[in-house]
């Protein structure tokens, strides 16, 4: 079976095809943060161990995520050509692969080539094929629907924290690794079951995908047919979702500027954040609780900012706007809290915020270009994530090395999170 989706829905709520792909993107977030979070946790280790500086270390983490959005504008053909279940199979094999064989390394190159060539590229086609099967499967409940998947963020953070560092007393750094790579395992269990059900057809007109085999005959004339229905399929695919990454709607440009800020800030807390806390004074046990509170928070904003808009509640607008502003004070606060509730209150904000940020921008590009072209934005916009990272993803761990404090890092972070104020109100304006 192909694994792909489409905009017919089975039931109200997208049935069953649209649920196992919600366990799927659960699945994969889940485990993406078991591998970057996980690499976070033990830089200071990593540090001591490879004998590295910790702005090399950091930027391995941006270069995996970075190596993501490259790849990402190819999500969707990749799903349309092998079947998303077969793709969200083979990204979980490659991620598990990336940790297990980064227990053995001798030095970060060898970290670096393994996390960007295996984790990234997984990480990159998996978001986009996920987020496209979700995204055609839910309609009027697609913003509770994604935000349950992307819960798997906020189980993560809860998870990982605790358990990477027992993992870390107990077994070491190498067997911390190996451990990871086998709870990432489970991503090809969710890819199966997509495999193993029956998913609506595509459109033919907007997709390219395998022909039936009783299609096939040994006439020449047939095989030309084919080929051509084939080439054809492609070209059309091809050319509508990569003019998504040269558009000059400047609608889909401010929703990808909103996407991108919120995106970067958010992963450069992921990586960084334990490092400043311990920085500011407290224990890497403190960190770690700062981590799994401010996760419980992630998860209730995802799964809230469905039930807040989709019931009329209160509107995108006002809430995205609620949260950026909020968002953007704590990154600026936090880097100068050195009291334990202080701290908790700012990494709670942060992650609620960016469960309820995380959520909405899908929504807003869903409704700014339609679900047909849903891979090739989500695709596009991970590039653009992609040159923010290269360029500014090694910053807080340079400041770091060279001041010996994250304050100034976490004020660049804190102004590019309020950067999307500006594009948003944009929005708000071009719609009345």
């Amino acid at each position: 079976m192909s694994g792909a989706v489409s905009n017919s829905l089975e039931g109200p709520d997208g049935g069953r095809p649209g649920w196992v792909a919600v366990l799927a993107l659960w699945t994969k977030n889940l485990t993406e943060i078991g591998i970057t979070k996980g690499l976070g946790i033990m830089l200071p280790i990593l540090q001591i161990q490879l004998t590295s500086q910790m702005w090399i270390l950091g930027w391995i983490a941006s270069l995996a995520t970075a190596t993501s959005g490259f790849v990402a504008p190819f999500g969707g053909l990749v799903s349309r050509r092998f079947g998303a279940g077969y793709v969200m199979m083979t990204c979980g094999v490659m991620m598990s692969a990336a940790a297990i064989a980064g227990s053995f390394v001798e030095n970060s190159l060898q970290l670096a080539l393994l996390y960007t060539l295996l984790a990234g590229t997984a990480i990159g086609i998996s978001n986009v094929v996920a987020k496209e099967a979700v995204g055609r499967c839910f309609t009027k409940n697609y913003a509770t629907a994604n935000g349950i998947a992307r819960t798997g963020y906020s189980v993560g953070l809860i998870v990982f924290a605790p358990l990477v560092q027992l993992f870390l007393d107990t077994y070491g750094w190498r067997g911390t690794m190996l451990l990871v790579g086998a709870i990432t395992m489970h991503s090809v269990a969710s890819g199966a079951v997509m495999v193993a059900t029956r998913q609506p057809e595509l459109d033919q007109s907007n997709a390219y995908q395998t022909l039936p085999q009783t299609e096939h005959t040994n006439s020449p004339s047939a095989h030309e047919s084919t080929l051509r229905s084939h080439c054809g399929s492609l070209w059309k695919f091809v050319s509508k979702n990569f003019e998504v990454g040269l558009l000059l709607n400047s609608r889909y440009w401010l929703v990808a500027v909103i996407s991108c800020c919120t995106i970067y800030a958010y992963l450069m807390w992921i990586v960084y954040f334990v490092s400043q806390a311990q920085s500011n004074g407290f224990t890497l046990e403190e960190a770690g609780s700062f981590v799994t509170i401010a996760g419980i928070a992630n998860l209730f904003g995802k799964i809230s900012q469905g039930l807040i808009t989709d019931r009329g509640v209160m509107s995108s607008w006002t809430l995205v706007a609620v949260c950026l502003v909020m968002s953007s004070v704590s990154y600026l606060a936090s880097s100068l809290l050195t009291s334990y509730w202080p701290m908790m209150t700012s990494a709670v904000l942060i992650l609620f915020s960016d469960g309820v940020l995380s959520c909405q921008t899908d929504v807003l590009i869903k409704q700014v270009l339609g679900v047909e072209l849903l891979a090739g934005a989500f695709g596009w916009i991970g590039l653009k994530v992609t040159l923010l990272l290269v360029a500014l993803g090694f910053l807080p761990g340079l400041v770091y090395d060279l001041t010996g404090s994250y304050t100034a890092a976490f004020l660049l972070i804190g102004s590019v999170q309020a950067v999307p104020l500006v594009p948003l109100l944009m929005l708000r304006y071009s719609q009345r």
